[in-house]
């Protein structure tokens, strides 16, 4: 499943950031109208883009206010038997990517208030709501909170799915420092240099082995029977060479205080040779 890339422009949500109008919540609402449909988006501090075009309901936006970045979503009037009032409501958001009914089918056994389908490879979220039994504004409310609120954790997941395939994109053998073949285990066939094993950390000879069994490890590389699990990087950082780990990937003793994220994958000569002693351990 991949992230949506152009309906939902992001989902970073805090619902509670901008001030909300609650004056309604006990209001109760059997139908709703053009205008009431817009006061349930305002009133939770949303900006309405413009009425739909051919039913009753409004496209609107949600900024937050610390990132700036918006979840755009729908809010339509169903069973609008007069054309001016309707019996129900659905919010709708939209992801546009590759999806598959699988996937939609694996959001609605986790979240049984939304529903999830896929069409044309665009995902949509909704929540139907039934009004002519009477609801009060407070629920209705409350349940597009809670719509965008699933949305944000699908988001999330996607985010989080995609940034993991990132990693774990194959490199070009070209790509790789294989290093040399000065490991005690070098030339046996195997590949004993720690990068390219999942539990290379819990291995002492392959720490050792960084860099040191390049024979091995590039005829099995290339022959797709390896993974480059850890990537060092190159040495270009500003305090490389400096004996201590400025790489904030890793963890332990060996590295140093340094918290920003400038020197990942920028400081490979200090933080090898850290990893070899067992000064610091790879990114979880």
């Amino acid at each position: 499943m991949k992230l949506f890339t152009i309906s939902a422009l992001a989902l970073g949500i805090t619902l509670t950031a901008t001030a909300q109008d609650d004056s309604r919540d006990s209001e109760l609402v059997t139908s709703l109208n053009q205008t009431d449909i817009r006061f349930v988006a305002e009133s939770l501090g949303h900006t309405v883009r413009r009425d739909l075009d051919e039913s009753i309901g409004v496209l609107a936006v949600y900024e937050d206010e610390e990132t700036n970045e918006e979840l755009l979503y729908a809010l339509q009037g169903k069973a609008c038997q007069d054309e001016v009032s309707c019996l129900g409501l659905e919010a709708t958001v939209i992801f546009s990517g590759s999806f598959t009914p699988a996937d939609a089918n694996d959001i609605n056994t986790r979240w049984a208030a939304i529903k999830a389908t896929e069409r044309d490879e665009n995902l949509y979220l909704s929540r139907y709501l039934i009004l002519d039994d009477g609801q009060s504004m407070g629920n209705i409310r409350t349940n597009i909170r809670n719509t965008l609120a699933i949305a944000e954790l699908v988001q999330e997941e996607q985010t989080a799915a995609i940034e993991g395939a990132a990693e774990n994109v194959r490199a070009s053998i070209d790509d790789i420092d294989f290093g040399e073949d000065a490991g005690d285990y070098a030339l046996d066939g195997a590949c004993d240099d720690a990068r390219f094993s999942e539990d290379g950390d819990d291995w002492t000879y392959q720490r050792n082995h960084v860099l040191r069994d390049a024979s091995d490890c590039r005829s099995l590389y290339a022959s797709g029977e390896l993974t480059l699990f850890l990537d060092f990087g190159d040495n270009s950082g500003e305090y490389a060479n400096d004996d201590t780990c400025d790489d904030n990937r890793f963890t332990g003793e060996g590295r140093s205080i340094l918290q920003t994220d400038s020197h990942v994958k920028r400081d490979a000569v200090d933080c090898i040779i850290a990893y070899r002693a067992g000064t610091i351990a790879r990114p979880e």
